[in-house]
């Protein structure tokens, strides 16, 4: 074999690879994120799949539905590196939007930004009263758009078991969202 075609070769690998994850990338790193609640966590996290499965290029050309596959190998890999941690994944004292900053940001687009960032405050904490199996199936399914079988799949579980999951979870995500039972915050 010659040096050119050794680098052909190579390249080719790269490029391979490339194409068949480069359309998951934005999927496994929101849902690397909403695991772990930290954007480090979830590229590192992202990149360790990645750099495991480079290479394995020919197994993932041969898998059939390869985005369901790939959360499930990154779900997996959570599991092993972070669900494991004593640590709740969110941490409650974050620290809030500054007033500059949100003054700005009204400035500059126009919109109550301070809501929206209060009402995801309010759902992401609704979805961590949620027992991390049932906060799992909900995310994939009510958020990523997963058909109840794919998210079986992803998880390892039932297909039966995934929708009585999902059920519990909504009715419960309902009685903490219902009105009169949200707390309104003040601005940090």
């Amino acid at each position: 074999m010659s040096l050119i075609e050794f680098f052909r070769g190579k390249a080719a690998k790269e490029d391979r690879f490339t194409a068949l994850v480069r359309p998951h990338l934005r999927l496994m790193h929101r849902m690397a994120y909403r695991w772990t609640q930290e954007r480090a966590d979830a590229e590192d996290l992202v990149q360790d799949v990645l750099t495991r499965l480079f290479p394995r290029v020919d197994e993932l050309a041969a898998v059939e539905k390869l985005g369901p596959w790939l959360i499930k190998v990154l779900y997996r890999r959570y599991v092993d590196l972070y669900r494991r941690r004593a640590n709740s994944p969110i941490d409650e004292t974050a620290p809030c939007v500054s007033d500059d900053q949100f003054f700005q940001e009204r400035l500059e687009d126009g919109h109550n930004h301070y809501q929206q960032l209060e009402l995801q405050r309010l759902l992401n904490r609704a979805l961590f009263t949620l027992d991390e199996s049932w906060r799992d199936v909900v995310l994939l399914h009510d958020v990523e758009g997963y058909t109840a079988l794919e998210v079986a799949e992803i998880l390892d579980i039932n297909v039966g078991t995934v929708k009585s999951r999902l059920h519990r979870a909504r009715k419960k995500l309902r009685s903490v969202l219902e009105p009169g039972t949200v707390e309104v915050f003040a601005a940090c």
